[in-house]
């Protein structure tokens, strides 16, 4: 239902719901001044209970589309502008806070740095195609006090860097509202700006079609006349009365044409639309012309059809781009759409004891509906049962269970919950049914923060895509140019003959495909590797995985299986129970595979809470008295451990049967030696053959000893140089940077690691890629995380890479290709008006489908995949 603030028609009354300190609002309804500001709560305002009724009638009639049309009629994108009653401008609601609501602005986080700038995204309507992201992009390095601005084409948001105290986003909102764009609090769905524009072209093609079908008849008249004869009189009425369809259907629906002109040559950015426009305007002159010299001919139907044409051009290339943005949708895909909200909390939402929460919530037979994740508000209790994907943060209030984390932090095994531990949307309720009091949803949420890093990386501008835009801008000049070339060759024959081909190659040329293809191809590979759980936050490293060069692996959990196993000890099970002890606080998979083994024996560990330091290679702490180090031979060398022949020779041993050998000594005399084993990946001998047989040369950075190091790089071909053991965080670093100093230039240097334990050498890389750890921690270490941990996945985020950069390859040429080809016709005189808007569309139109259907990320080819079947 709709929420309103009330203001009686007298002076003297006013609502209770609102203040009069903030920004005021038109009413929503007639336009009327109201002393109200909507906010995520209350989105419309009225200026008495008239109004509100109306609106209520006319909603209850199902006529909702009359205030759209209405602002269309009126020009307008949003509700009646309030200066008309205020003597404020209409823009004047961005610099509120409660009028943007989840769009509201953030300080930018930059420390010392950051100088002030807020950052905010909004909903862009107005979009084409990525000509238009890119004048807005310039308008922005062209308007002081705002930094940047990053248009994402696949859901028509915007994201607005600026410094409010130098230029508010009240006057970026006008200033684009100028340039044809209009800008609005991003909606709960997500889906609306494409429902409004679709709605907008739909008006706009069906005014067309009215102005070119009215022409069309009557040219058929004039051109009927001129055989059977037709009186002089009628035949002038028939010609001006044609010639103002023409001219209204330029003006009218063909204004989103002129506007965009208008807009390019105001910042002096090269648009597609500024050709058309100039087509448009060269056959609109001309026909005016010709009616008023009585000499050539009009043409005025082959205007107002060509309007029709260019605007259904239009229509279905931004169709195309829906589809797309479809396949892009990462956030809905990883989180639930839908919830369980409980229907008989209201009187508990307040209540931020879990404790008392839980008591007053009733029976697990509650009444429950379903509702969309974004109309939950924060202190609401939703139930989610087995098997389910929790949709928000917040803390269970009710039941128990265990819950899947992998996601977000890395750990394979589940976790139990209870009453008053915090849950995460994105992980998975594996077991009981819980009850969860919301905190945030949607993108305020961990795995929605995460997700938004993956969605920036689509506004982000790779090289190959600021090629692109160089070359657009460089081809609407060049257009330009040519069409004046092509007017001077054919003056001879005359002006209506030079005017109509100079038209034809205006409209034909589109520069848009070119443009397009780059960040159309980056955002659906992103959105498809999103599926396939491979989170991507810098679209660069799509294209820097393209070109092969050395790939450094770590061993443990990316190479092996990470599920770390004691499978002999030599010595007494007393020492390793004081092993077991001294591990119990630390967080790593040899201590986990200790104190599995401790309890497969039965073995009673201490009940007192263990003093341990960790250091490079091991842990050190007391137990029971004991002072006890666990670890390899260079921590006992460095704390003078006696090691007799006996642990010599089950250390030698070890390493020969390829396990890593784990020491326990106690009070200085090494007693006891672990033979502890990650068994290889089943996939990771195939993996690396086919990453191999695309050019790659695969090396392996791995803390654990050389000659287990080496027996794993036996094992999967991989050669004996480039299997470096027993380095520390700062050797993998070294190497990785040494890497790049060898080949600079020259092929790409990738690091595969833990997103924790890497983190260095990951951030060193020219790509980094964490295949264990969370998704939080891996995303800040390194551009790209492997949520699935498998070796094959490596081999799809590589041949995904060459994929897409084959596809921005082939999307180019054939963008290049058919500009060449119309251009040269549309200047052989080859072409016409009408079948130059036909044409016009349809290098976008190929770029769109060929982007749809090329396998970027597709899983049936992961299982078929050879060697020889990526391109080079």
């Amino acid at each position: 239902m709709v929420q309103v603030s009330e203001q009686s028609a007298s002076e003297n009354s006013s609502s209770e719901n609102c203040s009069n300190d903030r920004v005021s609002l038109p009413c929503v309804h007639c336009g009327l001044a109201t002393d109200c500001a909507a906010d995520q709560d209350r989105q419309y305002v009225f200026c008495c209970n008239g109004c509100r009724g109306a609106y209520e009638l006319i909603g209850g009639l199902g006529l909702e589309d009359f205030y759209g049309l209405r602002d269309q009629a009126l020009g307008s994108s949003g509700v009646r502008s309030s200066a008309v009653s205020t003597g404020q401008k209409r823009f004047d609601g961005f610099d509120s806070d409660a009028f943007l609501g989840p769009s509201a602005p953030k300080l930018v986080d930059d420390g010392p740095d950051s100088n002030g700038v807020m950052v905010t995204e909004l909903a862009v309507q107005g979009l084409h195609c990525a000509a238009c992201a890119w004048l807005i992009e310039n308008a922005a390095q062209q308007t002081s006090g705002w930094s940047t601005a990053r248009v994402r084409m696949n859901d028509h948001t915007i994201r607005i860097a600026f410094d409010p105290t130098v230029t508010p986003l009240s006057r970026i909102a006008s200033l684009l509202d100028r340039l044809g764009y209009s800008l609005s609090p991003i909606s709960a769905n997500r889906d609306e700006p494409f429902r409004r524009e679709n709605r907008r072209l739909l008006i706009q093609i069906a005014l067309a079609g009215f102005f070119a079908a009215n022409a069309m008849w009557i040219a058929i008249a004039l051109y009927s006349g001129g055989r059977a004869g037709v009186d002089p009189q009628y035949r002038i009425f028939f010609e001006w009365f044609g010639t103002l369809l023409g001219v209204a259907a330029v003006l009218g629906p063909g204004r989103t044409f002129l506007r965009g002109a208008a807009a390019s040559m105001r910042t002096r950015t090269p648009h597609m639309d500024l050709p058309v426009a100039l087509g448009l305007s060269v056959g609109t002159v001309s026909g005016v012309v010709a009616l008023l010299s009585g000499k050539g001919a009009i043409y005025f139907d082959s205007l107002a059809v060509l309007v029709f044409f260019l605007l259904i051009g239009r229509w279905i290339q931004f169709r195309q781009q829906h589809r797309a943005a479809s396949a892009i949708d990462l956030l809905l895909r990883i989180t639930p759409q839908h919830a369980d909200r409980i229907c008989d909390t209201s009187d508990n939402a307040g209540d931020d004891d879990s404790d008392n929460a839980s008591d007053d919530l009733g029976d697990t037979n509650s009444e429950t509906e379903t509702v969309m994740v974004s109309q939950l508000s924060k202190d609401e209790t939703v139930r989610v049962a087995a098997g389910e994907s929790i949709p928000v943060d917040g803390f269970v209030v009710r039941g128990q269970s265990m819950i899947d984390r992998a996601l977000l932090t890395g750990e394979s095994r589940p976790e139990p919950v209870a009453v008053g531990d915090v849950v995460s949307a994105g992980t998975v309720n594996l077991r009981g049914s819980l009850d969860i009091r919301v905190d945030r949803t949607g993108r305020e949420s961990r795995i929605g923060r995460v997700m938004q890093s993956v969605e920036e990386a689509m506004a982000d501008k790779v090289p190959i895509a600021q090629l692109a835009d160089r070359i657009g801008g460089i081809f609407v000049v060049i257009v330009t140019v040519l069409s004046l070339l092509t007017f001077g060759i054919w003056y001879a024959d005359g002006w209506a003959t030079a005017a109509s081909h100079a038209t034809s190659l205006l409209i034909v040329a589109c520069p848009c495909a070119l443009a397009l293809a780059t960040p159309l191809a980056i955002a659906v590979s992103l959105g498809r590797a999103a599926r396939r759980k491979i989170l991507i936050r810098d679209g660069a490293a799509i294209q820097r995985l393209a070109t092969p060069g050395t790939l450094w692996l770590d061993k443990t959990g990316t190479l092996t299986e990470g599920r770390i196993r004691v499978e002999l000890v030599t010595g007494d099970l007393e020492i390793v129970r004081h092993a077991a002890n001294v591990e119990r606080g630390c967080h790593h998979p040899i201590s986990d595979a200790i104190l599995r083994f401790a309890d497969s024996r039965n073995l009673v560990l201490s009940s007192d809470d263990p003093e341990t330091s960790v250091t490079d290679g091991g842990v050190i702490g007391v137990s029971e008295g004991h002072r006890v180090i666990v670890g390899n031979q260079a921590v006992m060398s460095s704390h003078d451990v006696h090691i007799d022949s006996t642990v010599e020779s089950a250390i030698s041993e070890s390493l020969a049967a390829g396990t890593s050998p784990v020491i326990v000594a106690v009070d200085g005399i090494a007693s006891a030696v672990m033979r502890v084993s990650d068994p290889i990946k089943p996939d990771a001998k195939t993996a690396l053959s086919q990453i191999r047989g695309t050019g790659w040369k695969i090396g392996i950075l791995s803390g654990d000893h050389g000659d287990v190091v080496a027996d794993v790089a036996a094992k999967l071909g991989i050669a004996p140089e480039n299997a470096l053991g027993g380095l520390t965080p700062e050797d993998k670093l070294a190497i990785v940077r040494r890497s790049q100093e060898e080949n600079p230039g020259h092929g790409t240097t990738v690091m595969i690691g833990d997103g924790a334990n890497d983190a260095a050498a990951l951030a060193a890389a020219d790509v980094g890629v964490a295949v264990r750890g969370g998704a939080e921690v891996s995303l800040q270490a390194a551009p790209v995380f492997i949520a699935s941990g498998e070796t094959q996945s490596i081999v799809e985020l590589i041949q995904g890479a060459r994929r897409t950069v084959k596809l921005i390859h082939v999307a180019m040429a054939v963008s290049l290709v058919y500009n060449v080809v119309a251009v040269s016709l549309a200047m052989a005189g080859k072409i016409s008006p009408l079948l130059a808007a036909i044409f016009m569309p349809i290098s976008s139109i190929s770029v769109l489908s060929l982007t749809l259907a090329w396998p970027l990320f597709s899983p049936k080819n992961d299982k078929k995949v050879s060697p020889n079947s990526v391109t080079k």
